[in-house]
């Protein structure tokens, strides 16, 4: 059975294929067709809803892709469409914004932009510029422009500040809204299952869920493998889903290490590395938009095997160690060794990312990342290089490299950064570097970018982030 929160009920469903996307079964089981199809991907964002969350402090929103999220995962939650916000009585301050902005011509894409930024003023009601455009950087306009959504979005906070009457309407609207939200929520039983995509909420009974079905599919934000699904159209008749397991959830900081669950969201990191680790956060903004860090797992990062995963290279330059679990036992191993091959780990049948720890700089350490992609937002890298350093009177004395993009797998770079030991860094040059990535590093050519290309990438960001006066830079 899955219960999920919505207008103020609780709506049951008895039968809810493993691999049925949101999206779908909003559109041809609900009627509700305010959420668009465009991409099928989690790109466009013209699919954006919002999903809320019961905490401590009453429930929390997040923005989500319904075209990648399995339906069953609506269990437990609040969901809450385009369709939901308003009514002839009350208008959402955002729909009406948009309106008055002018910003939406053809309509596809607006219910999606409406959702974002509704996610948005309920976490953040006095926005920045810039944190607007983060917000609705995931979804995709073609004929608007984003001048007049970025405005609508504007408008829709100041009619909430400064229109007392519309305020105290918006904030008794939304509380009874909540405090209903709220209440149902928590009549909702912790674990939920519906025809084959189980959501088990401990290790325990995940191991039992293991135990009952052998080689079933694991799926955690399902970010990349939802894409089997509504590109490639492979059926995933039953799934495990890990999302709701709170031992794989954690963040720990202790002695100089940080310790992450496997279930950790990009946007939870996030949350995390503002403040503390500028270059992981200027990272964490430059990977997917909102929706896809909402969802998206550090686990399911690393699983997913792929060369360009952004948070592999961070890890293995940070002497980064992963800890397997299984039914069986836990067993650790240096991030590197990790992967095998091309989408290749060492992950045995049954068994499961648990978590990922590694070390963090001191002070005056220099730590840089930096990815090269065609475009700043949203895209996929065919570079990401890391680079953290210790300096000993202008000379190096510790050097940890971790680079995507460059082979099969993410790479070390041992030798290189070997090499590099000892020399003054404010003598380093490119002509010098050069030459030494292109005898240590043998990286591939594709349709991002050519062997040559890529070392010519390399050495220029080495000699900058050894060459820079120390501290750290981001992205």
């Amino acid at each position: 059975m899955i219960e999920y929160v919505q207008r103020g009920e609780i709506i049951r469903e008895a039968e809810l294929p493993a691999d049925a996307t949101l999206l779908e079964y909003l559109r041809l089981e609900r009627r509700n067709t305010s959420a668009k199809e465009g991409c099928a991907s989690g790109d466009c964002g013209a699919c954006t809803v919002a999903l809320g969350q019961l905490t401590g402090d009453g429930v929390r929103f997040t923005s989500v892709n319904g075209c990648i999220l399995p339906a069953a995962e609506l269990h437990g939650r609040e969901l809450v469409t385009a369709a939901d916000l308003g009514n002839l009585e009350y208008l959402h301050p955002v729909q009406r914004a948009f309106v008055t902005e002018h910003a939406s011509q053809c309509g596809f894409c607006t219910p999606g932009f409406v959702m974002s930024a509704f996610v948005l003023l309920q976490n953040n009601p006095e926005p920045t510029d810039d944190e607007i455009r983060q917000a609705i950087a995931g979804n995709l306009c073609r004929c608007t422009g984003y001048g007049p959504i970025v405005a609508a979005v504007k408008h829709a906070a100041l009619l909430a500040k400064n229109l007392r009457k519309e305020q105290i309407e918006q904030e008794q609207f939304e509380k009874e809204k909540h405090h209903s939200s709220a209440n149902l929520l928590a009549q909702i039983a912790p674990a939920g299952t519906s025809s084959g995509l189980a959501l088990p909420v401990s290790l325990d009974s995940l191991a039992a869920a293991l135990s009952e079905s052998p080689g079933v599919q694991i799926i955690a934000g399902g970010t990349d493998l939802m894409l089997e699904v509504t590109q490639n159209l492979h059926a995933k008749s039953q799934m495990i889903g890990l999302s709701r397991i709170p031992e794989l959830s954690f963040i720990n900081e202790k002695k100089g290490k940080l310790s992450l669950g496997a279930g950790v969201t990009f946007s939870q990191l996030l949350e995390w590395a503002r403040g503390r680790l500028e270059p992981l956060a200027e990272l964490l903004l430059h990977i997917g938009s909102d929706q896809i860090r909402n969802r998206g797992t550090l686990g399911g990062n690393l699983a997913s095997a792929s060369p360009i995963g952004d948070l592999a290279p961070f890890f293995i330059a940070l002497n980064g160690q992963v800890k397997l679990w299984s039914q069986s036992g836990e067993r650790s191993l240096p991030l590197e060794a990790f992967f095998t091959g091309y989408r290749q780990t060492v992950l045995e049948p049954h068994e499961i990312i648990h978590s990922v720890t590694f070390d963090l700089p001191a002070e005056g350490d220099t730590l840089t990342v930096d990815k090269v992609s065609k475009r700043k937002e949203d895209d996929i890298s065919t570079l990401c290089q890391v680079v953290w350093a210790k300096l000993d009177e202008g000379r190096i004395k510790q050097l940890q490299l971790g680079l995507g993009g460059m082979a099969a797998t993410p790479i070390a770079a041992r030798t290189l950064a070997e090499e590099l030991i000892g020399l003054e860094v404010q003598s380093l040059n490119y002509t010098q570097i050069h030459p030494l990535v292109e005898r240590h590093i043998k990286p591939m050519s594709d349709l991002r970018g050519s062997a040559a290309y890529r070392i010519h990438c390399s050495a220029a960001l080495l000699v900058q982030s050894l060459t820079s006066t120390g501290g750290s830079h981001g992205v």
